[in-house]
């Protein structure tokens, strides 16, 4: 069983990790609060003070003075990751009266950790009824969770636990190039680099077997296919080897083909219609209706420069050479060509 004790650890260092990561972008002066963080910060604030808060800036950009209010309790709030004295002063001094007439309570909530005194004489503080106990930081939030019921601590501990690494994504600090920690470059598959060749050895074969082929057709045959399957993902490019490799040549204009039936039974990956609708869409096959009565339908592989049989030199080169397709299909690597 969780216990109390666990929870709040679990909030405080939450809390802490934000805390820590604001105070790195104070110490360059990146003040800047996403509206994200904003609103996390509203769910916080209502869930430790039991307030209605929402967020006064989404009706109105960058509202002056304050950034949430909760209209009920009359008790605003001011977010911001700069703890000077400067900008609470000029926060105070930016509250209009009518504000100050339905938010007579204004305090600030500094992301990280406020300054360890602030003087706090004269104008407008003064007349905002503002002390330093208005000033409000993630420790003084830590503090507040003590009292709270295990309903709420549950409650709190949970909302953290889902939206900590989003609001410290959005806290993160570019490099020189604009560049952040947590990107999503490792997740996305690169773009390959494919080694393209004027296909001599493959014009060479052609000769040999009576297969001649103009070099122009042969070199842009080549660059190509490279072209569409460079666009194409990785396992995409894999499943277009696979029907190749298991395909037929048939019918007087020698069309690459494979039946439905064969293709479905044969593959036994994840998501094919997915892989087939790319394959489509980048025009290397064809979904056909059967040629003839009690024939299977069958997909159409559309290798480039089908008119002069490129596809036919192709797949002769390939099987006389014992050629792997996964180096030119899928590696996009032709120097075998």
């Amino acid at each position: 069983m969780i216990t109390r004790g666990h929870l709040i650890g679990q909030i405080v260092d939450d809390l802490g990790s934000i805390s820590a990561q604001a105070k790195q972008r104070a110490v360059l002066k990146l003040y800047d609060v996403h509206t994200y963080v904003e609103d996390f910060i509203l769910e916080v604030l209502n869930i430790v003070y039991d307030l209605e808060l929402r967020n006064l800036n989404s009706e109105k950009s960058n509202n002056p003075g304050i950034d949430l209010g909760d209209d009920a309790s009359g008790r605003a709030f001011q977010v911001t990751a700069d703890k000077s004295r400067a900008k609470i002063k000029d926060t105070l001094g930016k509250i209009s009266e009518k504000q100050q007439q339905k938010y007579p309570k204004v305090q600030m909530l500094i992301i990280g950790e406020k300054q360890g005194s602030y003087s706090l004489n004269g104008e407008p503080f003064k007349s905002a009824g503002f002390t330093v106990d208005d000033i409000l930081d993630f420790n003084d939030i830590c503090a507040a969770t003590m009292s709270l019921s295990i309903e709420r601590v549950e409650q709190l501990a949970a909302y953290l636990s889902k939206e900590t690494r989003r609001v410290r994504v959005e806290l993160e600090i570019p490099d020189s190039e604009g560049r952040y920690q947590t990107n999503i470059d490792a997740l996305v598959e690169a773009m390959p680099k494919p080694k393209l060749t004027k296909g001599k050895k493959l014009i060479k074969f052609g000769a040999k077997q009576d297969l001649h082929i103009d070099a122009e057709v042969v070199e842009n045959s080549i660059k190509e296919i490279s072209e569409k399957l460079t666009q194409l993902p990785r396992l995409t490019r894999e499943v277009f080897k696979f029907l190749i490799e298991r395909s037929d040549v048939k019918g007087m204009s020698h069309t690459i083909r494979i039946a439905l039936p064969k293709v479905e039974r044969l593959y036994r990956g994840s998501d094919l219609e997915g892989d087939l609708s790319l394959l489509i869409e980048a025009g290397l096959i064809d979904w056909n209706e059967p040629d003839n009565s009690g024939e299977a339908a069958y997909w159409q592989v559309n290798l480039p420069g089908w008119r002069d049989e490129f596809h036919l030199l192709f797949l002769e080169y390939v099987e006389q050479k014992g050629v792997n397709l996964n180096k030119p299909l899928v590696a996009l690597d032709f120097s075998d060509f």
